[in-house]
C-alpha cells in the first residue's frame, strides 16, 4: 500500500505543507493554504470567492473562513460583485501582494530543492504527470 501513487503522492503532499507551513508562517505570518491563495489572486486577481475556492479545493465554508482570516489581516479585501447580486469579489491589497513578495524567494526556494536530482526531461514528466492528474480529478 505504501508503494501505491495515491500514498506516495498524499505523503508528499502532507510533507511539503507542513514544511511551507512552518516556514511561511515563520517568515510572513501566513499559513501555505493562505500563500496559494495569494499566489491564486495575483494571477485573478478580483476573481469570485467561490472560483478561489474551487482553485484551492475547499468548500465555501472553508473558503470563506480563509477569506476572512486574510481580510482580517490586511492582505485581501472583499466586495460585492457587480454581476453577481450573492458573490463576492477577492482583491490583494498594498499589504497582501507584499506578503507574496516576501514569500516567492522561500517557494523559490523550495522548487529548487525539489527539483534538486531531477534531469529536464525528468521533470517534464513529472510536470505532465501531475497537470493529467488536475485534469483527470477536477470539478470544472
Amino acid at each position: 500500500m505504501e508503494n501505491t501513487l495515491y500514498f506516495l503522492l498524499n505523503s508528499a503532499q502532507q510533507s511539503l505543507f507542513r514544511e511551507v507551513d512552518r516556514q511561511t508562517l515563520e517568515l510572513v505570518g501566513v499559513s501555505a493554504a493562505q500563500i496559494s491563495a495569494l499566489v491564486h489572486l495575483q494571477k485573478r486577481n478580483g476573481c469570485l470567492q467561490a472560483e478561489l475556492g474551487r482553485s484551492l479545493g475547499l468548500g465555501k465554508a472553508a473558503t470563506s473562513g480563509m477569506v476572512s482570516r486574510l481580510e482580517k489581516n490586511g492582505l485581501v479585501k472583499r466586495t460585492p460583485s457587480p454581476t453577481d447580486g450573492r458573490g463576492q469579489r477577492v482583491l490583494l491589497t498594498v499589504e497582501g501582494l507584499q506578503a507574496l513578495t516576501r514569500a516567492r524567494p522561500l517557494l523559490n526556494q523550495l522548487n529548487i530543492i525539489l527539483q534538486d536530482g531531477f534531469k529536464e526531461r525528468e521533470l517534464v514528466i513529472i510536470r505532465r504527470f501531475l497537470d493529467a492528474i488536475v485534469d483527470k480529478l477536477s470539478d470544472e
